[in-house]
């Protein structure tokens, strides 16, 4: 038995008080059968210390390897008696220092190598592989377990705050990223994009000087209520896509126009040089036959080819529908439809998409005085509008809140009577 102890001290020289009753060798595993030796231990809820013994237990524990055998600890646990009348626990079971914690089946050192596993892998399923040549059981769930457990670093003080959102689930759940800006760190994810938990989080860091965030009204409301000194600056990115969404808006707005341009440029150029500075000649005529591609239809056309490719390997309707997460009805529309006939119906269900080619009307509308939003839907209806009207009250409301984004006054008094959906701007 001294032997044994140690050989135990050579191998765990961080763990005392500790036992040993028996070592097995059963084919690729070492059972060794161990129990505590402290004669009291103190209860957790009022920590006066207990010496009675109420009964025991085994309990199973996994270890690290030895000698390329996994090592499994057979420990007979103790559970002691409370004698504190006023504590509301009855019984305790004791727990050995270094080697023990509530509920989990591995030893801390065995715990602390499982997660080095994760780290080092990222979490991915490679790791449940990597884990099995050390030889260690962990499966890629225990992986991520084990890393969940983990603390989160500590983060110094953020003078420059990054405010973005994120999705969760693209379309329908959004979160709220928090970023160091100095680190480029991301140091806190919140469960929606309100303003109020946006403006919780700032009134807990009043450090920050410098929020730098994109154009949505629920984040600069947040910044100005719980951080009103801190300067909000609009980031590279954001700029530069609002940038270009207005340049493409815009040019479509006025397509007219430089259609009408790029005729008189043609009768120029037939009747004798034209000027190379003109606008037709910068930006050239637009081409009613290839609308500009949005997202909507990049994902009708993804969805499609992704559709077809996994029937052509053999796939069934309902296969398909949960590896897309799409409904069963439209997979088969998709293969059965024409992609050509696929867009265009595409085309005809962008209620959102729709109402931006009418704000600048409707803008113009609401500073006049009409505020009535079941009026107004029915104004621009009649002009062309083939969405929700949902949707139209629900830009009424920011009109009204302030919170809307300021589109350019029409150039005409009068929109178009009707709107070509296949060229409406995104």
């Amino acid at each position: 038995m001294g032997d044994e102890q140690h050989f135990w001290g050579l191998v765990w020289p961080d763990v005392e008080g500790l036992i040993i009753d028996a070592v097995d060798v059963v084919g690729n595993v070492v059972w060794i059968d161990l129990h505590a030796r402290q004669p009291t231990v103190k209860c957790p809820s009022c920590g006066v210390s207990a010496p009675r013994v109420h009964s025991t237990y085994m309990r199973r524990l996994a270890d690290r390897p030895l000698g390329g055998r996994r090592v499994l600890l057979r420990l007979r646990i103790r559970r002691f008696l409370c004698d504190n009348g006023l504590c509301s626990r009855r019984t305790m079971a004791e727990q050995v220092s270094c080697l023990t914690t509530p509920y989990r089946r591995r030893t801390q050192a065995l715990a602390r190598m499982v997660q080095a596993i994760g780290l080092a892998v990222g979490g991915r399923a490679s790791g449940a592989r990597l884990a099995g040549y050390l030889p260690v059981q962990a499966s890629r769930d225990v992986i991520l377990g084990e890393l969940r457990r983990l603390p989160d670093p500590p983060s110094a003080q953020v003078t420059i705050l990054g405010i973005d959102e994120f999705a969760f689930r693209k379309g329908a759940t959004y979160g709220t990223v928090l970023i160091d800006v100095e680190t480029r760190r991301p140091i806190d994810l919140l469960p929606n994009r309100t303003a109020d938990a946006v403006a919780a989080w700032l009134a807990d860091h009043p450090e920050i000087k410098v929020i730098c965030r994109d154009r949505c009204s629920t984040f600069s409301q947040a910044a100005a209520r719980a951080a009103p000194d801190a300067i909000q600056v609009a980031d590279r990115w954001h700029l530069l896509h609002s940038l270009a969404r207005a340049v493409e808006r815009t040019a479509h707005q006025h397509r007219a126009c430089l259609r009408k341009d790029a005729e008189t440029d043609d009768l120029d150029q037939r009747q004798g040089p034209s000027d190379p500075t003109s606008l037709a000649a910068l930006i050239g005529p637009p081409e009613p036959s290839n609308p500009p591609d949005r997202q909507l239809l990049a994902r009708v056309r993804q969805w499609h080819t992704d559709i077809h490719q996994l029937r052509e390997r053999g796939w069934t309707i309902s296969a398909i529908a949960d590896r897309l997460g799409r409904d069963r009805k439209t997979v088969r529309h998709y293969l059965t439809t024409d992609l050509d006939q696929v867009l265009a119906s595409a085309r005809e269900r962008r209620p959102n998409g729709h109402i931006n080619r009418f704000k600048p009307y409707l803008q113009q509308r609401f500073r006049g005085g009409a505020t009535n939003a079941a009026a107004l839907f029915r104004e621009i209806r009649e002009r062309g509008y083939r969405g929700s009207r949902v949707v139209v009250t629900k830009y009424i409301a920011t009109l009204r809140a302030g919170t809307a984004v300021p589109e350019p006054r029409q150039p005409c008094s009068q929109p178009p009577p009707h709107y070509d959906l296949d060229h409406a701007p995104p």
